[in-house]
């Protein structure tokens, strides 16, 4: 009787284990069946936003930009009177120190444009500084301790010098947008006394897509630029109407400026005061029209469809 019970047992033991295998061993495939398809759901989301991304990445942006302010500041500073027979010394001093950048729309362009504008700068305000402090690009609060240090130096050197003026300014300028090619200057004053100050610009056309600042060598090779400059010559020159001893700059010095922009019309090639012609004459734009460049252009540069050609090879 006791062996027919503990067989009961046994049976029943085993029985229940069984079924509780098999339902275990369900639970298992349906997890099984529902990672299979997370995973592959997750890989579809992973694809979609892969292509989302990319789609994104080819939509060009309409550029919209705002004047900020990095750093204004001006001081007058009145000198004691001059005595008698010194009526040539200035009776004040001005100084004029200032950086404005712009605030666009676009995250990484404004980081790009940041980086353009303080590059030069930094590395002016840091020269007796460190050579990896040169080399960084500074974040704002930096850039306007260094400035304001700066500033706090000139004043007190124009206290003791009793210079007339010192003034400083840099500002970034939005010039257009053409498509995928976005325009942008960076200008610069200088007046440290004498007769007047120096200016000068930079131009910077960048690619909203790639993301890079068109320079000279993305459009040419060097074995063209003898070319090229042979055309700005006859530019300059208005071809030929102004002989070439009569030039400001004599041809054997006369180079290829690299301070380029480009817009529908051509390549505008651009000199700075005293490059290419006298204080009074200002900036020089020499133009390149599209048709004239054509044939000089770098296969690359041209399949980016930045300018689209006809069979005459005008824009």
């Amino acid at each position: 009787m006791k062996k027919t019970l503990i067989s009961a047992v046994v049976l029943t033991a085993l029985l229940t284990t069984g079924c509780q295998d098999q339902e275990t061993q369900a639970k298992i495939e349906r997890l099984n069946q529902t990672v299979t398809q997370l995973t592959a759901e997750n890989d579809r989301l992973k694809v979609d936003l892969t292509a989302e991304k990319e789609r994104a990445e080819k939509i060009i942006p309409a550029i919209f930009v705002e004047k900020e302010m990095v750093f204004n500041k001006s001081e007058t500073i009145k000198y004691p009177k001059p005595k008698q027979g010194e009526d040539y010394l200035s009776e004040e001093g001005k100084i004029e120190h200032s950086v404005f950048t712009l605030k666009t729309n676009v995250d990484w362009l404004n980081t790009l444009l940041w980086e353009e504008l303080t590059r030069d700068l930094w590395e002016k305000l840091t020269r007796d500084e460190n050579e990896n402090n040169k080399r960084n690009v500074p974040t704002r609060e930096q850039l306007v301790a260094e400035l304001q240090k700066n500033f706090d130096a000139t004043y007190k050197a124009m206290t003791e010098e009793r210079t007339k003026g010192d003034e400083g300014h840099l500002s970034v300028d939005f010039i257009g947008q053409k498509e995928k090619l976005a325009t942008f200057s960076i200008g610069a004053y200088e007046y440290e006394g004498g007769a007047h100050g120096m200016g000068g610009s930079l131009y910077l056309t960048v690619d909203l897509i790639s993301r890079k600042i068109l320079r000279l060598n993305d459009l040419f090779d060097e074995k063209v630029l003898q070319k090229v400059k042979d055309l700005l010559w006859a530019n300059y020159t208005q071809d030929g109407m102004v002989k070439d001893d009569e030039t400001f700059r004599k041809k054997e010095s006369f180079n290829v400026s690299d301070n380029i922009y480009l817009d529908f019309k051509g390549v505008h090639f651009i000199y700075n005061i005293y490059e290419i012609a006298p204080y009074a004459d200002g900036e020089q734009d020499l133009t390149l029209n599209w048709w004239q460049l054509k044939d000089l252009l770098k296969s690359d540069f041209k399949q980016q469809n930045y300018v689209k050609f006809d069979e005459d090879g005008k824009e």
